[in-house]
């Protein structure tokens, strides 16, 4: 999240037991959860290669999310109460401080509860995991595209216009704003990719 280790760049195992203070096996461990995940390649003998997303597997990972957070949307808006709207828009106003700091991993990390927290609320164990699951790589993406100037004030705009039309029960107004707001992201996403691949003279 830190961009410590750099995507298309290889590092040994060894380098990272030694810098983390810890013994191989551990880092290994954690490096095999994150291949899994899709963050990095194991390549024997040589060490872990930090992957980048292409650009078909941002536009999959954008629209599976999209279909979720959606769903969510539309499963919760006739049951949402004002204690959540209240919790809402507190979670809210943490993203709102963040951008006023300039501190992006801690947006991503509000902004993690805010989806999480609509996730919840509809009660649906699967569709709740099934966004955790990709959430890692949506923040992976997430706190790279936030780094354009002005988008951080963007997501909060984004952000408060789900929350204004779920309190007023308006689930199609909620579905859409949810909709631009992903849409946006993944514009973002995919402007930030664009602009790595041109500074590495893909």
């Amino acid at each position: 999240m830190s961009n410590t280790l750099k995507a298309g760049h290889t590092y040994s195992e060894h380098s990272l037991a030694k810098q983390l203070g810890m013994s191989k096996t551990p880092v290994h461990e954690a490096l095999l959860d994150l291949a899994l995940r899709g963050f990095c390649t194991l390549i024997p003998r040589k060490g872990v290669l930090i992957r980048s997303l292409t650009v078909d597997e941002i536009h999959d990972l954008y629209e599976f999310r999209l279909v979720l957070e959606v769903a969510a949307i539309h499963k919760i808006t006739a049951h949402v109460t004002s204690q959540q709207i209240e919790r809402l828009w507190k979670i809210h106003n943490a993203c709102v401080a963040a951008t006023e700091t300039d501190d992006h991993v801690g947006y991503i990390q509000n902004d993690r509860e805010y989806h999480s927290f609509l996730a919840s609320l509809t009660k649906n164990t699967y569709l709740v995991e099934a966004l955790e699951n990709v959430r890692d790589l949506i923040d992976w993406m997430g706190v790279r595209a936030m780094t354009r100037p002005g988008r951080l004030p963007e997501v909060d705009i984004e952000h408060a216009a789900v929350i204004e039309k779920l309190a007023q029960g308006d689930a199609q107004g909620a579905a859409k704003a949810m909709e631009i707001h992903v849409r946006a992201t993944e514009h973002n996403s995919l402007t930030w990719y664009d602009r790595e691949r041109e500074a590495n003279g893909a």
